[in-house]
């Protein structure tokens, strides 16, 4: 049922022109669908009304920048009021004034904007001139009279004691006005402010009907305008009426024009004291305003107008339907949704009249949409409404593609018919290419192609380029500012797929060599994407928490910005090891702003990043970094978005989180996935609903079937789902530690367009971790030499020394075989790269007297190095630093980790196969020592996923395959266990045996079993099949 709502004496009767012009219906054709379920009662309009109260609040840009007022699905509307400090959004929830209600917002940009003809109703009559003084109108109000829902908005301005109700259509407001009983009721209307700047309008009143137009635009500085044309008309004559010209108020005045100009009506409120007004706007025309107000809304029902707006926004959101979960979770998640779709707007008239990007007036059978904020929304929104809303996408894809055939370009960040050409990049092509690969296809897509070559070979957009920088782009392969060359690379790489769906592989390949070039902004030395001159020499040193060259951000936080190539990017850190570990150093702070090396979910370039984990092989550290910025950062309440909404990108971001996937390959149709919120979700499409399905309690995945076919992937691609699907977790309390960790299992990367980057060495057990280390003074307590070995890069942990020469000595324990080291510095900690360590030694020693230099390093300069020695026997392994910093400006030696390896692999994981065709499998996934080893069906999981080492090692789920207490006797078992460099883990491979150097046996199926979860053991070589293996 619906909510409560004010009823009309055609109670519950909704009427169908109400309806049609809200645009519900628009599944008619699709498949059978749940009962529709009362989801606006989640809906809190208020939130992100105001600073963010999550943790780590970002100064000047926390809040969310929402409006609480009036409006429809995508409605071209924005029916709210502003109050006195509520920049850029038009209401801030603490403000205790409202110094208008105005007819157009923004979801959450993060400039100025809009406001555009602002309404105030008033009592006692005009005095000082509105054109002059219009803020002294302002009146108080009481929190307690004020609320809201989605389509509605309602309060009480205290200093004219009069109520003020809020509803919206698509192209229409409607105000229900409740004054007290007075002759001087009135209605100031604004023709010439709005947020940015006061501009000529004009207006003209004509008994009950005020018509007129008001001049706006000037986002984010822009000098450009646009005409935005309205009617105004009242459900009675006023009973009076006037103008006001700047300072000078004219009584009896029916029409002025000009800037600070407007009107004003009054009305005898003493024998009813309810007085509805409706507005309707147009930007072509002034008939097209009134006609527009004559199709929507052309009775008197304010009821049934709200009411249809709550029935049009349920609509909506039931495209989503989640069960389960608590409240608070489910108000986030639609509120969340209804902000989704509150972006782009409809601007075309109902007779499909709209006003070009070329000026011109133009006609379309469809609804054309305008505002879009590029920057932010194609990480997130694009793909989320191609799934959820693609009839919508499709229109606004065919919207943005008429915007490029009429203005030049795909739009960047467009308000209305005006590229205003704000923030970096080419953000057009990847919205429509991440739309296509969602499923959406009905646009001309041969143009849209045609506008996204234009673009990357240097075209314009009314008169300018929006890759300002293409030609630096080309004829160097990258751009002195990472984050600017980083976003021409994403826009690539979208362009190449959107091109090579369309069958031109001549364009999919120049745009994926060029989608590659993300590999000129990184520097292996210190293991960021940073600033490069043109000379092709980086800039040094590199703080990785310094914005310069950078776009609202910095090179912590842009490093991870290679969404289509993570593979690559892993493998220059080092490997998936040292990519889990920067990862999580990088979530200490989850909303840390711009000049932290820590995560930013207050801005999109980082949308993507706790995905990451996926690539890197630890679904488990996306399950944490997900919850983590979802309980933190999203709450209830005003306070509840951790930065600007953007036009709907960061909620965005968090639909995906609770859907339990994100779009980790902006313009291909990746989804990378960490497990649903709800119990249950319900995502109803035209072409097939999409079933998610959640047992077990915990946040991690422990399994997933795609349409009742178990997979270890721990990502989706659309056809999965494209003609609807069910998708079945299994959820727990830990990690599973298999799931989603094998090398198959991870998101593609798209490496065409270059060599791929060299396999990151398999390193295996660090010997060092967790040991006893003794070492010089430590600079403070916190310090100490024991978070050197930790495995950890989290907290600002690390050994520091101030002392002369430092040294830092670990115990393996028991002499060791090693064969290679890694020294994490300074610049992995998110620290200035001067303090990298400039010279140092690596010694070994057995006694702990005795040394032995393995490693000699001078001039270093690298964030993360690694050294490979002939393999020795150590107990002992010593740092022994000369120069703790690179440019001899810092005593104070840094080193956040030293590792200790045996031989270095150089290997990949792989399948060990036997008889009957079946694999080596660790049961049950299991990681606790002793699991056992057995014989099973193989299935691609972790648990078959074997690195076979040059130092003799197998090693499974970061653990070796031991022989049970170093057993000689045939039928000892084989079993999981902890690495420890004993000779019950070292196997030889002879032909096709694998001989245990402990036992001297073979790895052996006993009996010839073939039956799934036959452990298998040792036993006297004799070459039989049951002891014949193949490393796949």
């Amino acid at each position: 049922m619906l909510p409560p709502v004010l009823r009309s004496r055609t109670a519950g009767a909704v009427s169908a022109l109400l309806l049609a012009a809200l645009g519900v219906g628009g599944l008619t054709s699709a498949p059978a669908h749940a009962a529709t379920a009362n989801l606006t009662q989640y809906v809190d309009t208020f939130v992100g009304s105001d600073d963010s109260n999550a943790p780590n609040p970002v100064g000047g840009g926390a809040g969310g920048s929402t409006y609480p007022g009036a409006v429809a699905p995508f409605g071209g509307v924005q029916f709210s009021p502003d109050t006195p400090t509520a920049s850029p959004s038009g209401y801030r929830y603490s403000d205790g004034s409202i110094e208008d209600f105005s007819l157009t917002h923004f979801d959450g940009a993060g400039c100025p904007n809009n406001e555009d003809l602002p309404l105030m109703p008033i009592t006692g009559g005009v005095g000082t001139s509105p054109g002059s003084n219009w803020t002294s109108y302002a009146s108080a109000y009481t929190k307690s009279n004020e609320s809201a829902a989605p389509g509605y908005y309602k309060n009480r301005l205290d200093k004219y004691g009069t109520g003020v109700e809020l509803t919206a259509t698509t192209r229409t407001g409607m105000a229900r006005l409740t004054y007290p009983s007075t002759t001087s009721a009135g209605l100031l209307i604004n023709t010439g402010r709005s947020a940015t700047g006061n501009r000529s309008g004009s207006v003209k009143i004509s008994g009950s009907e005020v018509t007129g137009s008001v001049t706006a635009g000037g986002f984010c500085g822009s000098s450009k305008t646009y005409q935005i044309y309205f009617d105004i008309r009242f459900d009675r004559a006023p009973s009076g009426f006037g103008t006001w010209n700047g300072g000078t108020v004219s009584a009896g005045s029916t029409s002025t024009s000009g800037t600070n100009t407007g009107a004003y009506v009054t009305f005898d409120t003493t024998g009813n004291q309810t007085v509805q007004t409706k507005v309707g706007l147009s930007y072509v025309s002034v008939a097209g305003a009134q006609a527009n107000l004559t199709s929507e809304n052309n009775g008197w029902d304010f009821d049934a107008t709200r009411t249809a707006a709550d029935t049009a926004w349920n609509t909506m959101l039931n495209r989503a339907q989640v069960t389960g979960g608590a409240t608070a979770d489910l108000k986030k998640f639609y509120t969340a949704l209804y902000h989704v779709f509150q972006s782009p707007n409809i601007s075309s008239d109902v007779n499909g009249d709209y006003r070009g990007f070329d000026g011109a007036v133009h006609n379309s059978s469809r609804p054309v949409y305008q505002n879009y904020s590029g920057w932010d929304i194609y990480r997130s929104w694009a793909a989320l409404v191609a799934l959820i809303a693609p009839t919508e996408a499709a229109d606004i894809a065919k919207s943005m593609v008429l915007d490029g055939q009429q203005g030049g370009l795909l739009p960047k960040w467009s308000q209305q018919t005006n590229e205003d050409f704000v923030m970096t990049g080419d953000p057009g092509p990847i919205i429509v290419s991440s739309m296509y690969a969602f499923g959406v296809r009905d646009f001309d897509t041969a143009a849209a192609l045609s506008l996204m070559e234009k673009a990357s070979n240097g075209g314009t957009a009314q008169g300018s380029p929006i890759r300002g920088n293409q030609g630096p782009y080309t004829s160097q392969h990258y751009l002195s500012a990472p984050s600017d060359s980083l976003e021409y690379s994403a826009s690539d790489f979208a362009v190449a797929q959107f091109a090579k769906a369309l069958g031109d592989t001549a364009s999919y390949t120049t745009h994926m060599t060029r989608a590659q070039w993300w590999r000129n902004t990184f520097s292996t030395e210190s293991g960021y994407v940073q600033p490069r001159n043109s000379d092709g020499s980086w800039s040094w040193p590199l703080d990785p928490a310094s914005q310069s060259n950078f776009t609202e951000g910095n090179a912590a936080q842009y490093t991870w910005m290679v969404p289509y190539d993570f593979a690559d990017l892993i493998n220059d850190m080092g490997g998936p090891a040292t990519a889990q570990q920067r990862l999580d150093h990088h979530f200490t702070q989850v909303n840390a702003g711009q000049s932290l090396p820590y995560y930013y979910i207050g801005n999109e370039p980082e949308h993507g990043v706790p995905w990451a984990y996926n690539f890197a092989r630890h679904p488990a550290g996306t399950a944490d970094a997900v919850h983590k910025v979802m309980t933190e950062s999203f709450t209830t309440g005003a306070g509840g978005l951790p930065g600007n909404d953007d036009l709907g990108a960061t909620s965005a971001w968090y639909v995906w989180a609770a859907l339990g996937m994100y779009p980790a390959t902006p313009g291909a149709d990746t989804l990378a996935v960490n497990g649903p919120q709800f119990p249950s979700v319900l995502i109803q499409r035209p072409g097939g609903n999409i079933t998610v399905n959640s047992s077990g309690s915990g946040g991690y995945v422990q399994g997933l079937k795609v349409n009742g076919t178990a997979t270890s992937h721990n990502y989706l691609r659309y056809p999965d789902i494209a003609g609807g699907g069910t998708l079945d977790y299994t959820m727990g309390g830990s990690p599973s530690g298999s799931w989603g960790t094998g090398a198959g299992d991870v998101p593609p990367s798209f490496q065409d367009g270059a060599t791929p980057v060299p396999t990151a060495p398999a390193l295996g057990t660090n010997l060092a971790q967790g040991k006893p280390v003794t070492a010089s003074a430590a600079c403070a307590t916190a310090e100490s030499a024991d978070k050197a070995v930790d495995n950890s890069l989290k907290n600002n942990s690390k050994w520091c020394s101030k002392a002369a020469n430092p040294t830092l000595t670990v115990d393996l324990g028991s002499t060791q075989t090693v064969g290679s080291f890694v020294v994490k510095h300074a610049g992995l900690g998110g620290e200035n790269t001067s303090w990298n360590t400039g010279a140092f030694q690596i010694q070994t020693s057995t006694d702990n007297s005795t040394w032995s230099t393995a490693v000699n390093v001078t001039g270093n300069r690298s964030s993360r190095t690694y050294h490979t020695v002939t393999p020795r026997q150590a107990r002992y392994v010593r740092l022994a630093i000369s120069a703790p910093s690179n440019t001899g400006g810092d005593t104070a030696a840094r080193i956040y980790e030293l590792e200790v390896y045996g031989q270095s692999t150089g290997a990949s994981p792989h399948a060990i196969t036997g008889l009957a065709g079946k694999c080596v499998d660790v049961a049950n996934s299991g990681t606790a020592d002793g699991t056992h080893v057995q014989l099973y069906d193989c299935n691609g999981t972790g648990a078959q996923q074997w690195t076979v080492g040059s130092d003799g090692t197998v090693q499974a789920l970061g653990k070796c395959l031991d022989d049970a207490n170093s057993g000689t006797a045939d039928g000892t078992v084989v079993q999981l266990w902890e690495c420890n460099n004993t000779n019950a883990q070292k196997w030889t491979v002879s032909g096709k045996q694998l001989v245990n150097a402990a036992a001297n046996k073979c790895l052996d199926v006993p009996g010839s079993n073939t039956a799934n979860g036959t452990q298998l053991d040792v036993w006297t070589c004799n070459g039989g099949a049951n002891q014949q293996w193949t490393v796949s």
